[in-house]
């Protein structure tokens, strides 16, 4: 057990040396990062720069290289190596210049001794710095009474990692994306320092986590280029075409708002210039790109359009993609072809989709505990951050997201965010002024900003227990590393807060990994908080109850004791005995409260003439932490009718009632087998609101 909690800090140790150096050189960043559907000219130039880093390195022999563009493709290549291949460099003097020699198959690299220190419980932790073209750094951490050897080497600059580990009696090497181990311990020279981060949104999932997982039509980009340049015409020859008597097609253009989510169908008219009494009239129809693009902002659509005969008209539609993202007004085009029985004489039609979202004034005013001593930041207009431990006590001009995200999706952010924090004395705003009036020590300002390229790929990152320090030290979301989703920037938020508190990472033993990303699927699909929230629906705070956690920490109990404030004061009593009422003595009942701690019940009266009775219990409107069970008692506590349906997180209750008096208890859930896709109630706390009625 003991080895077991040893292997977290020791294996991310090179995730954050690794990020530090790469932070410091201003890395490019790694090409596995969520973009938005359309990417911009510098984020395409630095995926060119990050295959240029990786082919130059191929062609000097730097251990193994691939050219593959995804980063995924990169991953977890493994071989066999010397087993004694560091043994001359954890026992040779600081200053000793060396070789070393890893296979047949592995160049060489000749290091430097640069350091060596021992930790409390007795690992001891070597530093080399790797000679050639590029520079490398080499770290070497074992502790023979434990069993434990991990040795880390990267490349200044280098989007790939390496790492080195025991197996029986060999030396297995890995090589691993860079991105995938940004985080824990960093030696500032004067003290040690951990901080923690988040891998950027993989972008294939997050399309599937917010079900738009839609390609893009590149094959038209050509056609569409020209389309916008130039809308073109076909002259229709009167008696020309063979049997067309004269007849000719146009199609006229149309317009539509977006909407925020969903589609609409947008419709467009063909047109005959006179009835044909005795024939159907057609043409085909496409769609091509222009400044819209299928897959994100419309859906590609071809078919064939028909006027029945004796009619002058006909209509098609193409169904257009609703988003919140503040961009101009964008078009596509529908051409026709092939005509039956007519000439086209305008063979186009350029559909425009009309932008409805506009960015906010200010940042909207939002606290979820108004009072409270403790206070995090969300803090989204931009800041400039200096004399800190980040980017070496240098100056940080980090932009805000106003520009970028609407006055909805901000508050999304603050709402989700609040959700997580619900159950503790703390006050999620955005708020400059309580933040700076808050105790120095009892306060975190969580930045979110486009501006990652100071520190490198990463959806976020903190500093453990920071929360508690003095010196205004941020911890970090990046907005453009997390496709500028409103969910996704929310997890990050919460993600990083949770760290300046003193949380680390869950991950798994097996497989090995730094960050889980859950189980399940649909509104039961569950994730831990401090692992990977991204892509799941039930995202909540973990004591590593899943199969093969890596971490068991009690993620409740060290937020509520180890930074200055507590739970929430229970207002809702659990007994029949103390109960609180019902809003409402006749018809609509309702209520709410939040669940504050593990095992938590809420009870309210209702007092009814008799008859049915039904009731819905519901987590936050926004995002939702409670998998709930809701249940009707009689005046001795019985129960009358319970509901907690499987594979939903709310629940609804109902009952054919006489006169009297009863009562309604809400409770958190867990679900099936935690060891599989389930998952316990230790974590289902939140806010709730109950309606239904009572005669």
């Amino acid at each position: 057990m003991k080895k077991r909690q040893y292997l977290l800090p020791s294996a991310a140790l090179l995730g954050t040396l690794a990020v530090f150096q790469w932070s410091k050189h201003h890395a490019p960043k790694a090409t596995d990062i969520a973009q938005a559907a359309k990417p911009t000219q510098q984020s395409t130039r630095l995926i060119n720069v990050d295959r240029l880093v990786e082919q130059s390195l191929a062609a000097k022999g730097q251990l193994w290289e691939t050219v593959e563009a995804n980063g995924r493709d990169r991953l977890s290549k493994t071989m066999i190596v010397d087993a004694n291949c560091f043994r001359e460099a954890v026992s040779s003097e600081i200053g000793t210049e060396l070789t070393i020699a890893f296979s047949k198959q592995i160049p060489s690299v000749k290091a430097t001794v640069t350091g060596r220190k021992a930790e409390s419980d007795g690992t001891v932790i070597t530093n080399l710095e790797v000679a050639g073209a590029p520079e490398g750094q080499l770290t070497i951490q074992e502790n023979a009474p434990m069993g434990f050897f991990l040795a880390q080497l990267y490349y200044q600059n280098h989007p790939v990692a390496y790492e080195f580990k025991k197996a029986e009696d060999s030396l297995v090497a890995t090589r691993h994306e860079l991105s995938e181990m940004i985080c824990s311990l960093i030696d500032h020279q004067t003290a040690d320092v951990s901080y923690m981060g988040l891998p950027p949104v993989d972008k294939v999932r997050a399309k599937q986590a917010e079900d738009e997982d839609k390609e893009e039509d590149d094959d038209d980009e050509e056609e569409a280029a020209g389309a916008r340049r130039k809308k073109l015409i076909q002259e229709a020859k009167i008696g020309g075409g063979g049997g067309t008597n004269g007849l000719s097609l146009t199609i006229a253009d149309a317009s539509i708002t977006e909407g925020n989510s969903g589609s609409k169908s947008l419709t467009f008219t063909v047109r005959l210039s006179k009835a044909d009494r005795n024939r159907v009239i057609s043409a085909r129809f496409a769609t091509a790109n222009g400044t819209a693009i299928s897959g994100s902002d419309y859906t590609a659509t071809s078919g064939t359009v028909s006027i029945a005969a004796g009619r002058t008209t006909a209509t098609l539609s193409v169904s257009i993609t609703g988003d919140t993202a503040i961009e101009s007004n964008e078009n596509f085009v529908v051409n026709l072809s092939s005509p039956v029985n007519a000439v086209i004489s305008d063979s186009q039609a350029i559909g425009t989709i009309i932008n409805d979202d506009s960015p906010p004034i200010g940042v909207p005013v939002f606290n979820s505990l108004p009072g409270a001593t403790a206070v995090a930041l969300l803090d989204m207009d931009g800041q400039v951050v200096s004399g800190t431990q980040w980017a070496g006590g240098g100056t940080i001009n980090a932009r805000g997201i106003l520009d970028t995200l609407t006055n909805t999706q901000l508050l999304e952010i603050c709402r989700r965010t609040a959700e997580d924090f619900s159950p503790f004395q703390i006050n999620v705003t955005t708020e400059e002024s309580v933040y700076l009036a808050a105790p120095t020590n009892r306060r975190i300002r969580c930045i979110i900003t486009p501006d990652n390229e100071w520190f490198g790929s990463a959806g976020g990152v903190a500093y453990v227990n920071s929360f508690t320090w003095t010196g205004d030290t941020p911890c970090w979301v990046f907005s453009d590393m997390l496709s500028n989703s409103a969910r996704f920037i929310a997890e990050a938020s919460t993600h990083e807060i949770g760290h300046t508190l003193s949380l680390s990472h869950d991950g798994r033993l097996s497989p090995s990994e730094a960050y889980y990303q859950g189980h399940g699927s649909g509104e039961v699909g569950w994730a831990p908080i401090m692992g990977v929230g991204y892509y799941k629906s039930l995202v909540q705070w973990s004591s590593g109850e899943y199969l093969s956690a890596n971490n068991t920490e009690n993620d409740l109990n060290k937020i509520t004791t180890l930074n200055g404030f507590g739970y929430r004061t229970d207002v809702v009593p659990n007994t029949i005995a103390t109960t609180v009422a019902l809003t409402g003595s006749t018809g609509a009942r309702s209520a709410s409260g939040i669940l504050e701690t593990t095992g938590d019940q809420d009870v309210f009266s209702f007092t009814t003439s008799g008859g049915a009775c039904s009731f819905t219990a519901l987590g936050d409107a926004t995002s939702q932490n409670i998998d709930i069970v809701l249940e009707i008692l009689n005046g001795s506590g019985a129960v009358i009718a319970s509901a907690n349906p499987d594979t939903l997180t709310d629940a609804s209750v109902s009952a054919s009632l006489a006169a009297g008096t009863y009562y309604l208890r809400i409770s958190g859930a867990g679900r099936g087998d935690i060891l599989a896709d389930g998952y316990s109630n230790y974590a289902s706390i939140g806010q709730y609101t109950i309606s239904g009625n009572a005669p």
